[in-house]
Formats: structure tokens, C-alpha cells, sequence
């Protein structure tokens, strides 16, 4: 596109994007820098995967793959030199998200994480902000910034456009692995980038992304604790949930209320198979550190049977 005036002068002009479908629903765009560069906008293991839940760290694999791939799509004809210096990651990087997911025992535990975090968590951004159900950390630093979601959520909220597309291989076998996962991601900026020496891609390594996920993560002060979410709780009307959570703790609900509410809110839990009658011993068991769910050893791994499928991209043997 560009702006010509009547004097046939050139005010501006710049290259459209052409956008290049990959794997299912994902895109990659692609536009000229000049007369002998591009550049790509999207997400590599997403358009030859067809999702993002889960997939390699080599970020120099990723792009040469899909190098390789769109050169096909484009009928374009790299030299034995470009595909060399793409293997070598001889190129600029202008943003990289780096990304890891933590299990949770259920989906209720990731949303009682968020909220924890929201109120009881800075960084030296300061507070974190809620932007939906998702907890950010420095959203608009021109440098780096960290987010928090719930991946199930993500994937049921259809009008973002994050849900899996209906004719990926093992759909609902991945829609319940992603559904108790508490998604960390961080966005590192062309400033940040240059500050860190990895605006090339040549400067990253199959364990960089993590590295510096972690490394910001141990920046963010969260000494508070979160509780657990109990199944039990699931389903139960509002008026019942702190009575369910007093008799959980312990607490002697038969001393607390009368004879006729104590039996009252007995009837009424027996309808969800939980029994007041039967005291239970003091727990603490369930309230744990915020910053102990984000432990290295806890970060979900590529599930077995995911892996030699087109669900997760690996390099080339």
C-alpha cells in the first residue's frame, strides 16, 4: 500500500501481510522487509500443530520447520545459504512467549489460584491486573510482562477464538488434559530481547525459554497461601458452601447452631453425600504456599500419547 500525491510523489508505502493458513485454524503472517528479508508474525508450534497446549522449546526448530513449510506454500526457493542460516538462527527476534504449564488437582484449584494471586502477588510492575480471567503482571511494559490463565477456561471461551477446532485428532483427549492447567507465559519484547543479548535467534537453546519464564517468576513476590477447592463444593448452593467449609475445618457444627438449623443443613448436605454428623478432625493439609504450585518439578510434561503423533511437532532425527 502506499500514499502517491497528484505530483506522483511517493509519501509512503509499506507491504501488505499475506496470511498463510497452517495446521486446522492456525495462521501465520508473513510480509517483505525490503527487497531480501520477511518477517513472520504468529505462533510456530501452533500452525504446525494445530494447538498450543503443549510443544517444543528449540524456538531455532520451530522456525526452520516452518521456514521449510511456507517456502512450499509460497513456491519460493531459498539457497543452500539461507536454509543454513535459518538452521543457525541467523535472524532477528522481535518477541518471544515463553510458556509452561502447571497441573492443578482440578480446574476449580487454578480459579482459586488466580484469585489468590490477584490480591496476595506484585512484581516490580506492581499489583497484578484481571483482565477476564486472566492475571497479568506488567501488561503494557514495553520490556517483558507475565500472565497468568486458566488453559481450560481459555478453551471453552469459543468467542475468543482460543477453542481446539472440532476436527483435531484426539479432541476431547486433549480438551481434559488442558483442563486443570494453570498457564504461565512470558512475552519478551524487542527491549528486553536486546537487553538479554536473545534478539538473535542464534543466542537461544532448547532450555532458554524456561530458563527465563522461571527466572521472572522468582521475581514475583508471592509469600501468601491459597486453599484447595474441595469436589464437594461443586454444585452446592451458596447459603451451604460456608457451613460445608466450617465442618470440614473441624469446627463442632452442633455446638454452633441450633438443634432444629443444625439438622436442618444436615438434610439438606445428605442430598450431596455429605454427612455433618460425622465430625471431622482438624486439616490444613489442602492450604498451601502460592509460589509452591509453580515449582519446576510440578511443570506439566508433553503427555505420552502425544508424542511420534502430529500433535507434537519434534525435531528432524
Amino acid at each position: 500500500m502506499a500514499s502517491i500525491t497528484r505530483d506522483g510523489e511517493i509519501e509512503w508505502q509499506v507491504e501488505k501481510k499475506v496470511s498463510v493458513p497452517g495446521s486446522h485454524e492456525a495462521n501465520i503472517s508473513v510480509k517483505s522487509i525490503g527487497t531480501a528479508n520477511i518477517m513472520l508474525d504468529g505462533n510456530p508450534a501452533k500452525w504446525l500443530q494445530g494447538h498450543n497446549l503443549f510443544g517444543s522449546d528449540d524456538l531455532r526448530e520451530l522456525v526452520f520447520a516452518t521456514m521449510e513449510r511456507l517456502t512450499t506454500l509460497l513456491h519460493l526457493s531459498p539457497s543452500l545459504d539461507d536454509l543454513n542460516s535459518w538452521r543457525r538462527g541467523k535472524y532477528d527476534l522481535k518477541r518471544v512467549d515463553c510458556t509452561a504449564m502447571w497441573e492443578l488437582p482440578r480446574r476449580p484449584d487454578v480459579r482459586a489460584w488466580l484469585r489468590a494471586a490477584e490480591f496476595q502477588s506484585k512484581s516490580r510492575h506492581g499489583r497484578p491486573v484481571t483482565r477476564g480471567s486472566t492475571l497479568y503482571f506488567g501488561q503494557h511494559s514495553r520490556r517483558w510482562s507475565v500472565k497468568f490463565y486458566s488453559k481450560g477456561d481459555e478453551l471453552d471461551a469459543v468467542s475468543k477464538g482460543h477453542s481446539l477446532p472440532r476436527d483435531i485428532a484426539q479432541h476431547d483427549t486433549l480438551h481434559k488434559w488442558a483442563d486443570n492447567k494453570l498457564c504461565g507465559e512470558l512475552t519478551l519484547r524487542a527491549m528486553a530481547l536486546k537487553e538479554l543479548h536473545l534478539d538473535r535467534a542464534s543466542g537461544w537453546n532448547s532450555s532458554t525459554p524456561l530458563e527465563q519464564l522461571l527466572s521472572k517468576i522468582e521475581g514475583l513476590s508471592m509469600a501468601e497461601q491459597f486453599s484447595l477447592t474441595s469436589a464437594s463444593i461443586e454444585g452446592l448452593p451458596g447459603r451451604l458452601v460456608a457451613v460445608y467449609k466450617l465442618w470440614k475445618e473441624g469446627e463442632d457444627l452442633r455446638g454452633m447452631y441450633s438443634r432444629a438449623t443444625f439438622y436442618r443443613y444436615r438434610s439438606e448436605l445428605l442430598k450431596h453425600g455429605i454427612d455433618i454428623a460425622i465430625r471431622q478432625p482438624p486439616k490444613a493439609s489442602n492450604v498451601i504456599p502460592l509460589v509452591r504450585v509453580l515449582r519446576p518439578e510440578a511443570i506439566a510434561q508433553v503427555p505420552e500419547w502425544a508424542i511420534n503423533t502430529p500433535l507434537y511437532f519434534q525435531k528432524k532425527s
